[in-house]
């Protein structure tokens, strides 16, 4: 499971730092008065023939193009009851399809998506939009106030939210960066289940060899992690924040004593690995 490719990615130096350019095409003021949630019937139907689409072509594209196998699964269903008022997700950010394969992973469920603002003013801005994508707003506190709270309306109606809590996409990276804590501290506050999902990569082999260069992916869907209402919220968040990137690092195939093993999450002292 613990494959890492021979590819020659020059990666930032800073964690949460994007290697990725969008072209600017639209002009968005995201402050407060920004409709973080479309809750229009119009909106509802087009996510509707959206879904549709993602089943009779996207997924099986998910399989093809990027040779994906799921494991885990049977963590959904046999938590279903504890799922069912609503759930944040979260995965390592490693590749353009990566959202579409966790949703393939998580089917039926059609959940929302925090995205970097930027994605929001390229060419792909409509359809991240009803894909889900809720802009991270960062030019001032209202904004971010009006967004924490779509975000915390789409938990508490029962939905689910999926997070990068890397902060940015690094491609075909084989290690967890370190992860933020605000997914966390949402969690805990909310009383919300996160559900970690990790995508490692294998070598391709086979036909797989006729769709592309890139590494093979293993998408791994864990046990939802829940919080330890013993402790006050600070605690709670901080022990949630550090059990989760254990967990995800165990999922890829790294454990305690490899040289990418990692237990601190401060983002300006990690080291890259590649």
């Amino acid at each position: 499971m613990y494959y890492r490719h021979n590819m020659h990615y020059d990666y930032p130096e800073r964690s949460d730092q994007h290697m990725i350019e969008v072209k600017h095409i639209y002009d968005t003021n995201f402050d407060e008065n920004y409709k973080y949630l479309d809750k229009s019937g119009f909106y509802k139907f087009k996510r509707g023939v959206l879904w549709v689409l993602l089943y009779i072509l996207v997924f099986p594209l998910c399989f093809f193009l990027h040779g994906l196998r799921i494991e885990g699964r049977k963590n959904l269903k046999e938590n279903k009851k504890l799922l069912k008022n609503g759930a944040i997700t979260i995965a390592n950010h490693v590749m353009w399809w990566d959202y579409l394969c966790v949703l393939c992973g998580i089917r039926p469920k059609l959940e929302h998506v925090m995205v970097w603002k930027t994605n929001f003013e390229g060419e792909n801005a409509k359809l991240i939009k009803l894909i889900g994508g809720i802009p991270i707003p960062t030019d001032s506190f209202r904004a971010m106030k009006k967004f924490n709270e779509a975000c915390e309306e789409v938990l508490n109606e029962g939905g689910w939210l999926h997070v990068y809590p890397e902060g940015s996409m690094w491609f075909y990276y084989p290690d967890v960066r370190p992860f933020k804590k605000g997914t966390f501290w949402l969690a805990c506050k909310l009383d919300k289940p996160v559900i970690p999902i990790a995508l490692s990569f294998r070598e391709r082999k086979g036909i797989f060899k006729l769709f592309g260069k890139t590494p093979c992916v293993d998408l791994h869907v864990g046990k939802p992690i829940v919080r330890d209402k013993s402790l006050p919220l600070t605690e709670a968040t901080d022990k949630m924040h550090q059990e989760a990137y254990l967990v995800m690092q165990e999922m890829m195939g790294i454990h305690p004593g490899d040289p990418t093993y990692n237990t601190n999450q401060n983002i300006d002292e990690y080291k890259k690995t590649m």
